[in-house]
């Protein structure tokens, strides 16, 4: 779909590391996201008010059975991009102010 911004890990029976991605599909609509099971063709429909990470946990603990050592972390690649395009932004709006006050 899209490229994956954040993971879901659990480990479940068997030591089985099991993880659900978050994943932002740019082409489209910069800021429409869809969980996808890196396991099982899982994935919902967003037309809900659930929080996305509290739907990604229940799958994990009832689809795969995996309940323990929950972690989620970011994307390194898109972290990264935002601490390079934040201050780009920043950049280029005081330059436009400059250029508009003068």
């Amino acid at each position: 779909m899209g490229a994956p911004i954040r993971h879901f890990t659990a480990v479940g029976p068997g030591d089985r590391v099991f993880t659900v991605n978050i994943e932002r599909d740019f082409r489209y609509d910069p800021y429409r996201d869809f969980v996808v099971c890196a396991h099982c063709d899982w994935s919902p429909s967003l037309l809900t008010t659930r929080r996305i990470d509290g739907m990604a946990w229940e799958h994990l603990a009832s689809a795969h059975g995996a309940d323990r050592g929950l972690s989620q972390q970011d994307n390194a690649s898109f972290r990264k991009a935002g601490w390079v395009v934040l201050p780009l932004c920043a950049v280029l709006i005081v330059v436009l102010f400059l250029y508009a006050g003068s």
